[in-house]
């Protein structure tokens, strides 16, 4: 509003000097011009802010010369100027009185310029005679709304409504003129900017609607350079915002409607829209679901506890700084200077719902946090120690996970303290984000980390994590080593053959091994626990089994099948046999060689027996079993009972892999006869079979709504589940497929001497990963890292990119 009242004098001051102004008679012109004068002796400072040039301009009245040669538009008929029947005669409006006084006036206290360059004098005499506005008559919409906010003409006296009543006409009207005042009427009268003061509170005293018509008809005597200007204070006046003054719950609703990208722009229109944004947890969760990221264990544990909330990735390899030892540090040092010792200031936290309670509410909290935190120096409380998780409620978990950073990490050294303010699952929403684009970008440069492993032997089976990495080879061993380091922290020794399956939860390994052996192992100690036995040949597949809801009962109670974790293996004997995940804290229990009746462990639970021949492939979800065999067939299990629901018939070869699309209650099997099939679990029956390779189909997966099938014949294609069309064929291995991985956004996949990345929207090799192999035996990747186990000269490596 500032800027719109302090250039207002100029496109005013255009409009004396470009327009004819009307006056009843000399006597009255003399009489406004004695007045003005006047009025402008208590004007000094309006006087020097004009500057020397003003001064001496506005000493003496203009000629008609010289007024005629600063007339910026065209004249202006009289009729133009002259109020219709309903307005306002010249003496009407010239008898309103004015201040004496400019201080007493806001409008004067605006009206002085910023620079003698904007001398309204000096504008009007080099503005072009331009027009922008068509001229209005009484019948226009401004011509009514000015008839009808200031009244009516009527029989000599100006009729006016009770809330114009203090502007009375006097009792001469235009038809009382003669015919010489009515020719003083169309002369211009001699005007300077003294005046302007005058002019400001005259338009200052007016009715609105007549304020709208005589402001209109100034704006059509403007030349376009006063317009902008008038624009530019106008529009920023005009504008409103709406978050601001809708309610915050309504606010924050309106802004769950955006998009990714719409909500990065949004708020960078305000520091408060900034505000509302960042602190909407909720808001930031749905989202960092919706588009697919998952937080890999203890991720969100870490974030809260070192204060990534606080921050956003930054630096060379894109990693958070860990606040905590940094604030800790920060409040040792100003212990003794604090009132009272060793206790923070608590932070200024982004947050709605903390911004609206009152100060009393405020030192109260801050108040017990203080009391908190000083209980926790006392007592060493080991931040790392304290379990968040437990904390958070399944109602507003992310709002807990928020007030527990707060408390994590009180009072943070960040390098920008105006930007101070938690954003935790937006923190996490934008590390996952760039994580994704860095992938997929040709100029990043990961950090490579590659070491030896296992000899010159080969690895048959890779899981990792961001701790630890485990590989199981057939040289009977099963390593474990460190993520971030390469450094190889045990070997678990005691299968007699080569392993060739392995999966593990928690701390938790089992492993299956040509010596026919099941064996479960404690991760961190590198102890065998449990040993089963039972099956008469090779253990080539198997799956820890989860319980999973799979449906409601009819009083909303919820079906979870299994009703405790199993474990699933598959062997080259023809049978598939189901195991009790042992706890923890169970005791060891190791069958020997000599006890190898499966029968005898309390952990079998049963044997499930068809298969003609080795069963090659396993998937399992809730009830539901899946097994692909050599016998060329599929079986669908109930695990709960053991009995075979289905047995799928149609390939002509060898079964090599089987998933399960438990979401449709389908499954898909690839086969040594080039042939992908996706059955019906519900009838049995062959849905689509889809063709295309011309090799064994050896690996499937199905995950993110797409298909990928990987066969002998050094090509990779993908399809849609739905209806098994074909999006995409892989094309740039030179020779078969011997592992791959995919995700929403890429395939990233081995063979003889490359590991490739695909674009899996397009089907484009984005980049090779790895080159100069003599063999890549198996790869697996999560959103920040790549392991690849492959043959370098003779040696096995395990890369880590």
């Amino acid at each position: 509003m500032e800027r719109s009242t302090r250039r207002r004098p100029q496109a005013v001051a255009a409009e004396n000097t470009s327009s004819q102004n009307v006056l009843p008679s000399p006597a009255i012109e003399q009489q406004q011009v004695s007045r003005a004068r006047t009025h402008s002796l208590h004007q000094e400072p309006f006087e020097q802010s004009v500057g020397h040039e003003i001064e001496r301009m506005s000493s003496g009245t203009l000629s008609r010369a010289s007024y005629d040669s600063a007339v910026p538009t065209p004249p202006v008929e009289p009729e133009d100027l002259s109020i219709p029947e309903n307005g306002l005669s010249a003496r009407a409006l010239s008898s309103i009185p004015t201040r004496l006084h400019v201080s007493q006036s806001p409008s004067v206290l605006d009206g002085t310029l910023p620079s003698p360059s904007l001398s309204p004098v000096t504008a009007a005499i080099n503005t072009q005679q331009n027009e922008y506005f068509a001229d209005v008559d009484s019948s226009s919409e401004f011509g009514s709304q000015f008839a009808h906010s200031v009244g009516v003409w009527n029989g000599g006296h100006f009729e006016q409504s009770p809330s114009h009543a203090r502007y009375e006409s006097p009792a001469m009207t235009e038809a009382a003129l003669s015919d010489d005042e009515h020719s003083e009427l169309v002369k211009p009268a001699p005007h300077s900017v003294r005046d302007i003061p005058a002019m400001l509170n005259l338009f200052e005293a007016l009715p609105d609607g007549m304020k709208s018509y005589v402001m209109h008809q100034l704006l059509r005597r403007c030349p376009k350079s006063t317009l902008h200007v008038v624009a530019d204070a106008v529009n920023p006046v005009l504008k409103c915002d709406f978050l601001t003054l809708l309610p915050a719950e309504l606010g924050l609703n309106i802004l769950r409607y955006l998009d990714l990208q719409s909500l990065c722009r949004a708020s960078q229109v305000s520091k408060k829209w900034r505000q509302m944004i960042n602190s909407d947890e909720r808001a930031w969760k749905e989202l960092f679901e919706a588009d697919g990221y998952t937080l890999p264990e203890g991720e969100l544990q870490q974030a809260i506890v070192q204060g990534w909330g606080w921050q956003d990735p930054w630096g060379p390899q894109g990693r958070e700084m860990d606040l905590s030892r940094m604030s800790s540090a920060r409040v040792d040092s100003e212990a003794g200077s604090a009132g009272v010792p060793g206790i923070p200031k608590l932070p200024v936290i982004s947050s709605l719902r903390r911004s609206k309670r009152k100060a009393a509410t405020q030192l109260t909290n801050r108040s017990k946090m203080a009391k908190r935190q000083a209980m926790s120096r006392e007592t060493s409380v080991d931040l790392e120690s304290v379990d968040w998780m437990a904390q958070m409620s399944t109602v507003e978990g992310p709002y807990n996970a928020a007030n527990a950073a707060v408390l994590a990490v009180p009072n943070p050294e960040l390098p920008v303290p105006s930007l101070k303010g938690l954003h935790l699952y937006k923190s996490l929403y934008r590390r996952h984000h760039l994580i994704r684009r860095n992938w997929m970008s040709e100029e990043t440069k990961p950090h490579h980390l590659a070491f030896k492993a296992h000899g010159s032997h080969v690895v048959t089976c890779l899981q990792f994590d961001t701790d630890k990495i485990l590989t199981g080879s057939d040289d009977n061993n099963i390593n474990v080593y460190d993520t971030k380091t390469g450094r190889q922290r045990r070997i678990l020794l005691g299968h007699e053959g080569g392993v060739w399956a392995l999966q593990y939860i928690g701390n938790t390994l089992v492993s299956g091994s040509t010596d026919r052996s099941v064996r479960v192992w404690n991760i961190e100690t590198g102890e065998q626990t449990h040993v089963f036995r039972g099956h008469t040949s090779t253990v080539r597949c198997l799956q820890i089994l989860l319980p999973t809801k799979v449906g409601e009962t009819a009083d909303g109670r919820d079906i979870v099948m299994p009703k405790q974790p199993l474990i699933i293996t598959g062997s080259r004997d023809s049978t598939l046999r189901i195991w009790k995940l042992p706890k923890q804290t169970d005791p060891r229990s190791i069958q020997t060689e000599a006890d190898a009746d499966a029968e005898d462990s309390p952990y079998h639970v049963r044997t499930l027996t068809g298969h003609q021949h080795s069963v090659r492939a396993i998937a399992a979800h809730g009830d539901t079993l899946v097994s692909g065999s050599y016998d060329c067939s599929v079986r669908v299990w109930k695990i709960s009972t053991g009995e075979t629901v289905h047995r799928l018939q149609g390939h002509a070869q060898k079964v090599y892999s089987v998933v399960l699309d438990h979401a449709r209650n389908r499954c898909i099997s690839g086969s040594m006869d080039y042939l992908v099939k996706i059955w019906s679990l519900e009838t049995g029956s062959a849905l689509y079979t889809l063709e295309g390779h011309s090799s064994l189909v050896g690996l499937l997966d199905l995950n993110c709504d797409r298909l990928v099938s990987a066969a002998a014949d050094s090509t990779l294609r993908i399809w849609d589940p739905e209806n098994g069309q074909c999006k995409s064929t892989l094309t740039a291995h030179t020779g078969a497929i011997t592992c791959f991985q995919h995700d929403s956004q890429k395939v990233i996949s081995g063979s003889d001497r490359t590991l490739k990345m695909w674009d899996i929207k397009t089907g484009y090799c984005k980049k090779d990963l790895l080159s100069d192999l003599s063999g890549v035996w198996q790869v697996k990747f999560n959103e920040r890292r790549c392991v690849a186990a492959v043959q370098r000269d003779n040696m096995t490596f395990i890369e880590v990119s």
